[in-house]
């Protein structure tokens, strides 16, 4: 029998992949503007942020932008022997290659680890998002465990139909201390 969690998860990666073109450029427009205009985004030197597949939202324009703007970014590289992930510093496209699960990552002998202490705002994915700022990931708990004791700003880019009211949570799982959301 599936779990609630999986469940959820498969449900919301078939109903973003299902989203025309004309919509998700709608949604990632709105998203980036928000993000660009908040507190948070002014406020931070060096932006953590994953490098989007195609059912997630675009973050080439805000890796650009941050770049465009002086800041420091950075993205996961996973380290599937312990589930764990660990930043490093990217200054162009050519810092990634296709790795882990099929994911652009930063190739560690072209890029510098970044301290998680380091990163100012870290901008974390999500399948299904709550009001309570949980969300469902892909499952592999990689950024619960990075967030059990990281203890700067993290926001999570949600458009509303990822919206759900209250997810089940587990003792493991970690809230997001804000949510930009598209009401699109």
């Amino acid at each position: 029998m599936i779990d609630i969690k999986t469940k959820l998860r498969n449900d919301y990666l078939i109903k973003l992949r299902d989203l025309s073109t004309d919509k998700r450029m709608r949604i990632n427009q709105e998203l980036q503007k928000s993000l660009f205009h908040h507190e948070l985004w002014l406020n931070s030197d060096t932006i953590g942020i994953t490098i989007s597949q195609n059912h997630e939202w675009d973050t080439w324009p805000i890796i650009e932008r941050a770049w465009h703007e002086g800041k420091t970014v950075v993205v996961p590289k996973c380290e599937p022997k312990f589930k764990e992930m660990t930043f490093y510093q990217i200054d162009s496209r050519e810092d990634l290659a296709v790795q882990f699960f099929n994911l652009l990552e930063p190739i560690i002998e072209k890029t510098n680890k970044i301290a998680k202490s380091k990163i100012d705002l870290l901008v974390v994915p999500g399948l299904v998002f709550d009001h309570y700022h949980y969300r469902i990931g892909h499952g592999g708990g990689y950024y619960d465990r990075f967030l059990t004791d990281f203890n700067q700003e993290t926001v999570a880019l949600v458009w509303k139909g990822q919206l759900i009211e209250k997810i089940n949570i587990e003792s493991f799982d970690q809230p997001i201390k804000e949510l930009i959301i598209a009401d699109v």
